[in-house]
């Protein structure tokens, strides 16, 4: 019996995990174990949505019990939900809060964490983005903040709990920004007209430019749009200090506000660090092209944990979703290489270009070279979410999720969200 051990189930394991489940359906003597801490998956890019209340977050979430469920007659797949505590490769064991798991073959995709940069005070009162919990907090946040406004005396505190600040100016940063312009000032204005005049959402990049990695013209589109939409876009501005009410940049301005969101960037989890393993300078397990860890034989690394080169010599590939959930079937079908004896193949992703939304009809694009706005930009974005609900994980999978996700993206682009509290 050979054993494969996946562990994390986010954008590239369960990615894997579902690969390997079909192989496991026709491998009688292969055991497939996935580890996880939680026992459902979600869509990572649609926690936007659960934001700005256009989607319910059962909608984009999937118990992996039943993602992963399979025939009696089938293969040995199974799913344990538990935290990691420790990965022994000289011994081929990991170690769980319920006990020891052995593995013949290993794929660790634990994912990442936000990465603070050592600042301590930042860390204990910025909220992060990084989860479906997350995008819940978030919204409730921004509700708690303006029933708490409309009772407010106090003219500075009542701005402060009507200023949010992003701190971030990457893809995460600038669409988090839109999407929060949009249900303040559209789908909540009904709701709150008097607080209105007073929101303010504001943006903070500590480079020239936004969206790093992408076309300075895709940027410089990118921060037009926003401030022409309300939002307050500040270039080269680094936070030095954070508390309950407020942060300070490094020239000494002092913003006021109840809502500091990080995203900023991102390091892999901590256990990663503990590996006896060669690294990139952000943390990041090296691996070769095959998505292996070298002279570690049947270990493999995917997703946010890994750091891999790209073959046109551009740097190494992004920790994004869009790379992750091609890894996955990829490094899938290399284990099962490896086990059959085939040879291994080399992962290749080319990049195409992104979709950077910006409001209701509004999007930035960078495709095959080209860089546009307006209302194509806004279409083609809106087809890439059609897309992503239809197709995600496959057609058959959680049929009414996908349906429900169409339907209150639907009622949604008209601004009837929903603006109560998730419990």
């Amino acid at each position: 019996m050979r054993r494969l051990l996946i562990l994390g189930a986010g954008s590239a394991g369960i990615a894997a995990a579902l690969e390997l489940k079909k192989a496991a359906a026709r491998t009688p003597d292969m055991e497939v174990t996935l580890v996880d801490q939680r026992n459902y998956h979600f869509v990572t890019p649609m926690i936007y949505q659960v934001v700005a209340g256009s989607v319910e977050p059962s909608f984009i979430s999937s118990p992996l019990r039943i993602l992963l469920r399979q025939k009696s007659t089938a293969g040995r797949f199974r799913f344990i939900q538990g935290r990691v505590q420790s990965i022994d490769i000289e011994r081929k064991k990991v170690v769980t809060g319920d006990g020891e798991l052995d593995w013949d073959y290993l794929v660790i995709a634990l994912g990442s964490t936000p990465n603070f940069f050592g600042m301590n005070d930042v860390e204990k009162n910025a909220v992060r983005f990084r989860s479906l919990r997350d995008a819940i907090d978030i919204h409730n946040r921004i509700l708690d903040n303006c029933e708490a406004a409309l009772l407010e005396k106090d003219g500075q505190r009542r701005r402060e709990l009507l200023t949010f600040v992003v701190v971030g100016g990457g893809p995460t940063g600038v669409e988090l920004s839109a999407h929060l312009q949009d249900f303040l000032l559209k789908a909540l204005a009904q709701d709150y007209p008097s607080l209105t005049p007073q929101v303010r959402v504001i943006l903070v990049e500590a480079q020239d430019a936004l969206l790093s990695g992408l076309k300075p013209s895709t940027a410089e589109l990118a921060a037009a749009r926003l401030r022409s939409r309300g939002v307050e876009v500040l270039l080269k501005t680094r936070i030095s200090k954070a508390w309950a009410g407020g942060v300070q940049t490094a020239d000494g301005q002092i913003i006021q506000t109840g809502t500091i969101i990080w995203v900023a960037g991102v390091k892999p989890v901590d256990l990663v660090a503990s590996l006896p393993f060669d690294k990139a300078k952000d943390g990041r397990i090296k691996v070769n092209e095959y998505l292996a860890v070298p002279n570690s034989p049947n270990v493999y690394v995917i997703g946010d944990c890994a750091y891999l080169q790209q073959a046109h010599g551009s740097g190494a590939y992004p920790a994004t979703h869009q790379v992750a959930v091609r890894q996955g079937p990829a490094c899938a079908r290399n284990v099962l290489n490896a086990i059959t004896g085939k040879p291994q193949r080399p992962f290749r992703y080319r990049f195409i270009g992104q979709i950077i939304y910006i409001g209701r009809n509004v999007a930035v694009a960078q495709l095959l070279g080209l860089v546009f706005d307006g209302f194509a930009a806004g279409f083609l974005r809106r087809l890439l979410f059609l897309e992503q609900m239809i197709m995600y994980l496959g057609l058959l999978t959680a049929f009414k999720n996908k349906v429900g996700t169409t339907l209150d993206w639907f009622f949604a682009y008209f601004y009837h969200r929903n603006t109560a509290r998730i419990e």
